[in-house]
């Protein structure tokens, strides 16, 4: 074989023994028997050099060096063999080879620092080890470090490093565990093994590994078994007392059989293991030493049980009793603790030292104990002389100082208390709590700026522990929170947050202090943050605290079912009674929820006796007593649940109990009996003034708890006030309301509501600009300023309103944007309202307000079956949760009953009396109809109605002696020579059926009847009328064919006394069109209509109709309103008919017609009545054209001597006159009457009408006005 192939298989070889940093460097593949030759050259060589033959060490690496002469490791070795052989000169000049041929190879660095340790740093390295031996940890390591600033050096001289750094305290772990992983790397080194083996032995929990080590040493061809087997039996020396050794012993021997000594302890181990397991096997024993292991885990009632088992038949042990003493001072029962502890010095005097201190422990504690107890129990004197007496046998005692410093506080010795605390405070451990007590008093004494300072003084002596820095920390979070409550009392949210982000950064496992930020996230409307928060404290102290804080925010915010998974994660063991009455609140959520359930699916009894196992699972709970009570409320059993809360306050005469009190007040307020609220607001007040200054007083969030329960009230009696349209005492309400409350953004926007109701819409504008000039991003006040600005008219305003809150709202912030869905949908944009409320529907399911709205909105846009399908679901949704109705219902019953409307089913009859003044037999008329009316609902859409009215009519007697009977029939061309008096009369039933429908935004009407059946002439009438909503303005188009009912001739017809022939029966057939616009808080209108009016024998004409005006409200309330305005009309027909001769119609048609008129009407309803009072005054200019007797008929007219009626200019002063009053005596059943009358020149007619009405329905809510009176066919 050449010499290149073998060099190269070398190479390979050693590549496995290098450490990792070289491994990069190897060499290609050759072949394997050269590989192993090398590989089993090196091995031998190491071998012999662990056993101390150099010689044949050096004959391996030579034959290594004849194939390889510049092979590093063996180059290495040799060198090494040199310098402990103390020819430094050789092993220089091997250093020189391996800096030539391999400068970068870790064998040449570690033979450097070989080479100068053996040489020119030889005796600092012996001083290290010196330093080292003497325990001069410090001043070694730092020597230590000199000598190698690159780090550990490798090889044999980085074992010496490792053992010298072992050697000292802090370095032990990192050298054990560095030899460790070098010997992971390199298993087969005997000498690394060793060392590492020694080190091990040298501490208990190190030992058995280190002696499995060296026995496996033992055991190698290639260790050196004689120093392994020394260290061994060294190490069986230093534990020749303990049984658990025998083993290695046992070993050792097999080993060293010859060795006496070692078998000798062997056997003494033996009996004492004898005698260990009779030991072990005695019950009593057993006992204690169970009670020793559950003492020291902290385990008392465990360890109590234990040492009163061994007592029975080892009393005389010292231990046990001393075991049961340590018991009794854990519990606090120190001095039965004192007498266990001088029995057990009577029992184990050898140990006196021992339980002499623990009998001062003890006693002294004892006397802490009571110091303690007598302060918390008022006595504060008392609690000075103990505390004292404890400082006498501990001066320095952190606890006694600081129940002495309470002490003196108690004793308004403040000054003495701060003297005292600033003293310990001074030494060079202060105490934390003393710093806390510090704290507390200068805070309490109103000198928070003193603070800061005395924290930073103290704390750079505090950082000298990690437990006391870590109650700086928590002190500074402490006082943090305690700001952050503070200003969260004031309302001033933003800088709380602030504080207890900070806080939380301090102290990030603070369970308590992440509750109180995510319940401030929660009333900023951000409950998913404060979701976070706990759950990130979940994360990073899943501890019982931690899990009851996180329940706690989960029911805060509805989700008990959370709640209470998260509550029984915590082992029974660990919960404390707050946590007990939490799961007790929990249990009694679960049986309302079921409670609500099975009320929503109509078993009321079941609700009921649900509620009730509710109120007995959380008796000593007052907040959810007062919860359950809410429920009753809901159900109707306001006694009851009223009667849960003063039974807890009645069994708690002495507790203070302020927020139960307060909770009490918001079960009056939810039961509606406010006049009991205003007593025990008044009463609360009391208390809060008596209380001010000594413990129990009212905290600042209780006292603007209260103030809101009474800023409450007094907006309901607000509301009150403005339901009985009582503006003026409304106003009264709120003046008397105090100033600090004044300054609350529902005040203003109440006064707003009022200013809005008097018709100042620029005054409630007004006010609610006051809330935005303190905070601009008030939802609300910008929503009213959205509703006024529709109610002025100005829409486009009043959605760029809307629009602008929704962007700047939070997606969670249901309220605000609900109410912005709502103005969305008042100003008929149904699609975006539905796209507001289709994601909280999505988020929120269970929210029945977010159904009622978009229940509204389907209304709205005319989906009336939508609308109530989502009607009904928000009431199962408020059934479940157990709303409480307000007045008028719940909100899901209030627009389910506005929605049924839509549906009013009736039968309704009238007598109806009218008379207007003439000639007798002529123009005179006495009419009487009796309508019937059905009307059945078809969907919320339409409806079909029919009528069956009876009509009398009465023109009285047609006198032939009467100068006027010339101007009836043809008597004045024919004349009346025969004609006897007659009485002008008929009747007849008009018959008419129709439907009407009534959309969302637009309705018609379509019917077809006739005039009186009975009737001298009768007609087929009817007409089809559409109307159409246009945001703020209203158009419509009326096409019909009517009577006209001036006269008996206009509507019945007449025969002639002179000829028989008939004549009269007008109709009109003609189109109208209507329009409106509301123009601010009034609106304008205006009709133009055309007809042509036809009869039997009547010439036809034609008319042109104007009617315009506007309407104005100069009082608008909820239940009554005052109109006026102006109205204006212009007539005109071609031909004057006005006049009761053959060919003429008999109702009035000047071919000029102008009026002026202005009415005023009021109006309103009280309880079941309704009424309307109004009238008119006006003007009107006229003019009527000359006519012929008989517009028909030449002949006759001829015959007549061609006579005309005479027209002319006409009009004056008129006015109208008309009182209404509707009365509902029963839920389906109305009644009502109304009078009329009218008059102007030439016209008087009277009107007057009684009638009843039959609802198939029940009627809900209030009345409707102004009253509606049966409707006759005749006047549609």
């Amino acid at each position: 074989m050449s010499r290149s192939p073998l060099i190269s298989a070398a190479a390979v070889l050693i590549v496995p023994a290098l450490p990792a940093t070289a491994q990069t460097a190897a060499a290609p593949a050759v072949a394997p028997s050269a590989n192993a030759e090398l590989a089993r050259l090196l091995s031998s060589a190491r071998m012999w050099e662990a056993k101390n033959r150099a010689d044949l060490a050096r004959n391996a690496l030579d034959k290594i060096l004849t194939i390889e002469p510049q092979q590093p490791d063996a180059l290495l070795l040799l060198a090494q063999i040199e310098l402990r052989s103390n020819r430094p000169a050789e092993a220089q000049r091997i250093l020189q080879r391996l800096r030539q041929h391999h400068p970068k190879h870790p064998a040449t660095r570690e033979l450097e620092d070989t080479y100068r340790i053996a040489t020119q740093d030889k005796r600092e390295m012996a001083t290290v080890r010196m330093l080292a031996r003497g325990g001069n940890e410090k001043e070694a390591l730092e020597r230590l470090h000199k000598l190698f600033p690159d780090g550990p050096p490798q090889g044999e001289l980085g074992i010496d490093y490792y053992r010298i750094l072992a050697g000292t305290d802090a370095g032990r772990p990192r050298a054990i565990a560095e030899l460790r992983r070098q010997l992971a790397q390199r298993p087969d080194d005997a000498r690394l093994a060793l060392v590492l083996g020694d080190l091990l032995t040298d501490r208990p929990a190190t030992r058995a590994e280190g002696l499995g080590l060296l026995y496996r040493l033992s055991q190698r061809t290639d260790a050196d078994r004689k120093t392994a087997l020394d260290i061994w039996r060294r190490t069986l020396y230093r534990v020749s007392d303990d049984p658990a050794y025998a083993v290695w012993f046992e070993r050792y021997l097999q080993e060293v059989p010859d060795d006496d000594i070692a078998r000798q302890t062997l056997a003494e181990l033996e009996a004492r293991r004898e005698a260990h397991r009779r030991m072990l096997a005695d019950p009593a024993y057993q006992a204690r030493q169970r009670g020793l292991r559950q003492l020291e885990r902290g385990n008392l009632a465990e360890a109590q049980a234990a040492f009163e088992q061994a007592m029975r038949t080892r009393g005389n042990d010292a231990e046990v009793v001393g075991g049961l003493g340590l018991v009794r001072l854990r519990e606090g029962r120190h001095d039965e603790a004192r007498a266990l502890f001088s029995r057990a010095l009577q029992l184990d005097p050898e140990q006196r030292n021992k339980w002499r201190s623990l009998l001062d422990t003890a006693t002294f504690w004892g006397t802490i104990a009571r110091a303690r107890l007598a302060g918390t129990q008022g006595k504060p004197g008392e609690a000075e002389t103990l505390a004292r007496q404890a400082l006498a046998r501990q001066p320095d005692n952190a606890d006694a100082l600081v129940i002495l410093a309470d002490a003196l506080v108690a004793q308004q010795r403040e000054a003495e208390a701060e003297t005292l605390l600033r003293q310990q405070l001074a030494g060079r451990m202060p105490d934390p709590g003393a710093l806390r007590r510090l704290v507390t008093l200068l805070q309490n004494n109103g000198r928070g700026a003193e603070i800061d300072p005395l924290l930073a003084a103290t704390e750079a002596r505090l950082q000298t522990s990690p437990a006391n820095a870590q109650t700086l920390r928590q002190l500074r979070a402490e006082l943090l929170t305690r700001q952050a409550d503070q200003l969260l009392a004031e309302r001033r949210a933003s800088p709380a947050i602030a504080r207890l982000e900070e806080a939380l950064r301090l102290t990030p496992d603070a369970p308590w202090t992440r509750y109180t930020l995510a319940r401030a996230y929660r009333d900023l409307g951000l409950p998913a943050l404060g979701r976070e928060t706990m759950d990130e404290g979940l994360r990073l102290a899943p501890n019982a605290d931690m899990r009851h804080a996180s329940a706690l925010y989960l029911n805060s915010v509805d989700d008990p079912d959370a709640a209470a998974a998260l509550l029984a994660q915590i082992p029974e063991a660990e919960r404390t009674e707050g946590m007990r009455e939490l799961g007790g609140n929990l249990h009694a959520q679960q049986l309302l929820r079921q409670g609500r359930l099975a009320l929503a699916a109509g078993r009321p009894d079941e609700a009921r006796a649900l509620l009730r196992q509710a109120a007995q699972a959380t008796q000593a709970d007052p907040q959810m007593l007062a919860t359950v009570g809410r429920e009753a409320i809901a159900l109707g059993e306001s006694d009851y649940g009223l009667g849960l809360v003063q039974q807890w306050l009645a069994a708690h005469p002495d507790a203070p109990a302020i927020g139960v009190r307060l909770r009490y007040g918001e079960l009056l307020a939810a039961a509606g009996r406010d006049e009991a609220l205003r007593a025990w607001l008044e009463d609360l007040r009391d208390r809060d003034m008596q209380s001010r200054g000594q413990r129990g007083a009212f905290e600042p969030a209780q006292r603007a708890a209260l103030g809101d329960q009474a800023l409450r009230l007094a907006l309901r009696d607000t509301d009150r006030r403005l339901d009985d349209d009582d503006a003026a005492g409304a106003l009264r309400v709120l003046a008397a309301v105090p100033a600090e409350q004044q300054q609350d953004p529902r005040w203003s926007l109440a006064l707003a509501d009022v200013r809005e109701r008097q018709g100042d819409l620029d005054g409630a504008a007004a006010a609610a600009r006051t809330v935005l000039a303190r905070n601009p991003d008030d939802a609300d006040a910008r929503l009213t300023l959205a509703r006024l600005a529709e109610r002025g008219g100005r829409n486009d305003e009043a959605l760029r309103i809307v629009r602008e809150v929704l962007a700047g709202t939070a997606e969670d912030d249901i309220d605000t944007r609900l109410s912005a869905a709502r103005r969305l949908t008042a100003l008929r944009r149904e699609s975006e309202a539905a796209a507001v409320v289709e994601p909280l529907r999505q988020r929120y399911p269970q929210r029945a307000d977010i159904v009622v709205q978009q229940g509204r909105i389907a209304q709205s846009g005319g989906r009336f079956d939508d609308a109530a399908s989502l009607y009904r679901r928000a009431r199962t949704l408020e059934q479940a949760d157990a709303t409480a109705p307000m007045a008028g219902g719940t909100a899901a019953q209030r627009a389910l009953q506005d929605l049924d409307a839509r549906r009013d089913g009736q039968v309704a009859t009238a007598t109806l009396f009218s008379r207007k003044s003439g000639d007798s037999g002529i123009s005179e008329l006495s009419a009487t109809e009796i309508p019937l009316y059905v009307r059945i609902p078809h969907g919320y859409t339409g409806h079909a109605f029919f009528h069956a009215d009876t009509v009398l009519l009465d023109a009285g007697t047609l006198r032939m002696d009467a100068s006027s009977a010339e101007e009836f029939g043809q008597i004045a061309a024919r004349g009346s020579a025969g004609i006897a008096s007659r009485g002008q009369s008929d009747k007849g039933v008009a018959l008419a059926a129709g439907y009407a429908y009534n959309g969302a935004y637009d309705s018609w009407r379509a019917d077809l009847g006739t005039t009186p059946l009975g009737f001298l002439q009768q007609s087929v009438v009817g007409g089809l009328r559409y109307r159409a909503e246009l945001n703020r303005a209203a158009a419509t188009i009326d096409v019909s064919r009517r009577a006209v009912t001036s006269s008996l001739i206009s509507y019945a017809g007449a025969i002639d006394p002179a000829s028989g022939e008939r004549w009269g029966g007008v109709v009109r057939n003609g189109v109208t069109l209507g329009y409106s616009h509301d123009v601010g808080r009034g609106s304008v209108f205006a009709t133009v209509g055309a007809g042509v009016l036809t009869g039997h024998n009547v010439r036809t004409n034609r008319e042109f109709t104007v009617r315009a005006g506007f309407d104005w409200p100069l009082l608008q309330a909820r239940h009554q309103r005052v109109t006026s305005g102006l109205v204006v009309n212009y007539w005109r027909h071609q031909q004057n008919l006005r006049y009761y001769t053959f060919g003429h119609g008999g109702y009035y048609s000047p071919q000029r017609y102008l009026s002026l008129s202005v009415p005023l009407e009021w109006t309103g309803r009280r309880g079941a009545w309704s009424w309307r009072l109004g009238g008119s005054a006006g003007w009107s200019d006229t003019y009527e054209k000359d006519m012929p007797f008989y517009p028909t008929r030449p002949d006759l007219q001829a015959l007549s001597g061609n006579r005309t009626f005479g027209g002319g200019n006409g009009g004056g002063f008129s006015y109208t006159a008309l009182a209404a009053v509707e009365y509902r005596f029963a839920p389906k059943w109305v009644a009502g009457m109304a009078l009329q009358i009218d008059r102007s020149r030439d016209y008087a007619p009277n009107r007057a009408i009684a009638y009843l009405r039959y609802h198939f329905e029940p009627q809900r809510g209030p009345v409707p006005f102004p009253p509606e009176p049966v409707r006759p066919y005749s006047s549609y």
